[in-house]
């Protein structure tokens, strides 16, 4: 029976090749799609699958007066005494990513890198990271002692065997250091939220009592027994008797008191396996991706797979009338039907199967472009795998099934007298059916068309939004501390005799020094109005030169900047979020107390307009700036504003400045504008992807259009010729054909914009700023479906309405 069915469809289907193609194509694309988008989702839910399931980051919300911040970032104490204090917790470990680059040296050979984490010795307790060489036991006990991955020991030893060898970090401040590799790990997967080629123990960072500072990240193993909810309703005991003496002695109040201040400290677990895809916290090592990406691309491979089916549906039931009197004679000649549906369904799945190899091959085509845009390693290997596979062909049966269900059931239910006498009482019905899935086809064009207009609006706010310095044409000299050649301290004279340099070179405008630049890793202080005893909130904080705001183009709102002519070690500039949150009135002149490892009351000079110094995905924080002439101060980059239409010949020139002061550490620099837009690469990745699986949503759903137009305007081929004799012009037909299909898309519309208002609505508030919704999104999505709609209709129409009367009514 089986055999029979086969058969018979494949002899269907070569008869009307032209409906097979049309179907095979529509469903073709829409498995490509669904197996690209796929990928892309399976790839980001694989992160850190293969961590230990018990394994928890602990992270703080921190709760200030004015605001709340949540942070990676946690005090180190907390976590070895969670150990002894917890049976529950039954390991620990802390580490902190390198903020910034770092010039490393092995012979005559500089390597500059910046993937390197300085963890504690548990570090392998907890994170799984496989051993090629060394002892995880002991490979971090030693302080002079650096792990490095498999393809670091390829680049920087060759065939040589690295273990024992050892690694100048050159560029390590205070002074250089000698580290020597103790173990050699397999190469960091790419889907963790983790990132590092290099390991170095961390122990100067956790030295001393600190409960109430965040300087480690840090990790906890629970026992598989152990309830994570009821273990963390334990923590406020915990944190208020172990950081009750620390806050007494700087703010001179108990913790109670200062949590009634409006203070307050909110730990919390996160999952390890979660953290890509639900955390975007300050401090996160590298960006995280977004669980409500993921939800939206599912969404969009079920509608572009519905469009697909809907297009084989419709132009099935289409094709009722003529696939009618082959039912009502298979009926008439004794077939069941059951045997009628299982004979049309046998089709539907064959057309599945081709259009699974159609799509098998078009994937393979299209998977290195697809690749590229998405920023992801993705690999077919994520599929092509026992159960990858055994999937794949369930999914294509099922939708061979799905597809042709309802087409089997439709044209087997008609009843054989009728058809024969072709009284098709329920071909009304079928139009009907056709009718609905158009619309809904189209409801999904138009709001996808609709929400990727609104995507490239959004990031064309964030791109262009005004940032409160002048980006463009900024070189950033990374690693300057490389210029002090004092071991003792900072050797002023040469950095300024280095700025005096690079102010001779013709293209260079000016150029300041400073500890961090916008884009960087900021850390956070307390500041305080003194007298109160109580602290008023975080800010972040920077160093500046006296030349940095007037190199960067920041705005001065009142006050002064730093200068040579003043003594400026104790002075401070706020921006004008600090000074709003703080209640100051005419701040310049008054005191500030900031609390770095010393309490220190500064002077506030000056006040700037906002900048922003992160990504604009968050709100504007409070900033203090510190002048460089304060004592200890650290500077680690060299900020140089250059002639915009020369900027090649600057950067060779600023280069051979930079190789005539320093010998020991090779030239390192990146454009500001470019480092900047690394924030917005999640974004760029997911408009060009979201924008490639809308064109294809729009071609699968016009490539059924085609079809269905096809067939509908060939049914009334002799109502055409009728109309031509009779005296129909050519544009009123093409207008009579089109109409039809034109309401449809325009309910469509209707259906639509709604949902992708709604839709968006809730995608903006992702945004710290967002551009709003623009309603001219939506007209240009339902004329652009509209116009799609017409040209496609409009091939068939005018092809009709040209057509030769004589040759349609020949046989009347």
């Amino acid at each position: 029976m089986l055999k029979n069915y086969v058969l018979s469809a494949l002899r269907s289907l070569k008869k009307k090749f032209g409906f097979t193609l049309v179907n095979v194509l529509g469903l073709a694309l829409g498995m490509s799609t669904c197996l690209l988008i796929y990928l892309y989702v399976d790839y980001d839910l694989s992160y850190d699958k293969f961590q230990k399931g018990n394994v928890y980051r602990i992270a703080l919300n921190r709760v200030y007066p004015e605001r709340e911040v949540d942070y990676t970032f946690i005090p180190h104490s907390i976590s070895p005494q969670l150990e002894i204090d917890f049976p529950e917790v039954v390991g620990q470990t802390r580490f902190g990513p390198a903020f910034g680059s770092i010039t490393l040296r092995y012979g005559d050979e500089f390597y500059i890198e910046d993937k390197i984490l300085f963890p504690d010795s548990t570090f392998f307790n907890i994170i799984n990271v496989p051993f090629i060489e060394g002892d995880p036991k002991t490979a971090l006990t030693n302080p002079n002692s650096v792990v490095i991955s498999e393809s670091t020991a390829i680049k920087i030893f060759g065939e040589e065997d690295a273990m024992g060898k050892s690694i100048i970090f050159s560029g390590f401040p205070p002074e250089a250091q000698s580290k020597q590799v103790t173990g050699i790990i397999k190469d960091y997967p790419a889907n963790s939220h983790l990132e590092f080629d290099y390991l170095v123990p961390g122990y100067p960072f956790y030295q001393g009592t600190n409960w109430t500072g965040f300087n480690a990240m840090t990790y906890i193993e629970l026992d598989p027994s152990a309830d994570a909810d009821k273990f963390m309703e334990k923590i406020p005991d915990f944190i208020r008797q172990s950081a009750d003496g620390e806050i007494r002695a700087r703010n001179g109040i108990s913790y109670d008191e200062y949590i009634e201040a409006g203070n307050g400290y909110n730990y919390y677990l996160q999952p390890i396996e979660d953290i890509h895809l639900h955390s975007n916290l300050e401090g996160e090592i590298k960006a995280n991706g977004n669980i409500n990406y993921v939800y939206i691309f599912a969404i969009v491979a079920v509608f572009i797979l519905i469009i697909a089916c809907i297009n084989f549906m419709n132009l099935s039931t289409a094709r009722s009338t003529e696939r009618s009197k082959e039912a009502g004679i298979r009926k008439v000649l004794g077939s069941a039907k059951s045997q009628l549906i299982g004979q049309f369904l046998t089709e539907s799945v064959i057309i599945s199967i081709l259009a699974a190899a159609v799509a098998t091959f078009v994937t393979f085509l299209a998977f290195p472009y697809f690749n590229d845009i998405a920023g992801r390693p993705l690999s077919l290997e994520q599929v092509l795998n026992p159960l990858g596979i055994s999937s794949i062909v369930l999914i294509v049966f099922r939708i061979g099934l799905l597809a042709g269900i309802y087409p089997a059931f439709f044209i087997s239910s008609f009843a054989p007298v009728s058809v024969l006498k072709e009284k098709l009482g329920v071909a009304q019905s079928g139009i009907s059916l056709r009718n609905v899935l158009v619309i809904l086809q189209f409801s999904i064009s138009i709001a996808l068309i609709s929400c990727i207009l609104l995507v490239f609006d959004q990031m064309g706010f964030m791109m262009n939004k005004p940032l409160g310095f002048d980006k463009e044409s900024v070189i950033v000299i990374e690693n300057s501390f490389a210029l002090n050649n004092d071991p003792n301290g900072i050797n002023f004279n040469r950095f300024e005799t280095f700025k005096t340099e690079l102010n001779k070179i013709p293209e260079v405008h000016s150029n300041a020094y400073t500890s961090a630049m916008p884009g960087d890793l900021l850390p956070g202080y307390l500041v305080c109005i003194p007298g109160t005893g109580k602290e008023s909130m975080m800010t972040r904080n920077m160093v500046f030169d006296d030349d940095m705001i007037e190199s960067m183009d920041m705005t001065l709102l009142e006050g002064r900047f730093f200068s040579q002519s003043f003594e400026d070690s104790l002075s401070i500039i706020l921006n004008k979020s600090a000074v709003e949150k703080l209640g100051l009135v005419d701040p310049t002149g008054k005191k500030l107390v900031h609390v770095q490892e010393e309490i220190e009351e500064f002077t506030i000079v000056g006040v700037i307009e906002d900048f922003h110094f992160q990504s604009i995905h968050v709100n504007m924080e409070p900033m203090t700036i510190i002048s460089s002439q304060g004592a200890n101060q650290f500077f680690n980059k060299v900020v140089v504003k250059v002639d915009n239409e020369n900027v090649a010949q600057a950067l060779s020139s600023i280069e051979s400045k930079w190789d005539e002061f320093v010998t020991d550490s090779p030239f390192q620099s990146y454009f500001l504008d470019e480092d900047l837009d690394r924030f917005y690469e999640s974004e760029r990745a997911t408009s060009k992807i979201f924008t490639l699986f809308t064109v294809l949503a729009i071609i699968i759903a016009c490539v059924g259009l085609l079809g269905l137009s096809a067939f509908v305007i060939n049914q009334r081929v002799k109502e055409i010729g009728v109309r031509k004799v009779l005296g129909a012009t050519i544009p009123s037909l093409i207008l009579l054909l089109s109409m039809d299909f034109t309401k449809l898309i325009g309910v469509a519309a209707i259906i639509a914009v709604p949902a992708a208002y709604f839709w968006m609505e809730g995608w903006l508030e992702n945004f710290a700023y967002a551009v709003g919704i623009n309603w001219f999104s939506f007209i240009i999505a339902g004329g652009s479906a509209l116009l799609i709609g017409l040209l496609t209709v409009s091939f068939q129409s005018i092809k009709a309405a040209l057509s030769n009367p004589i040759e349609s009514l020949r046989d009347e």
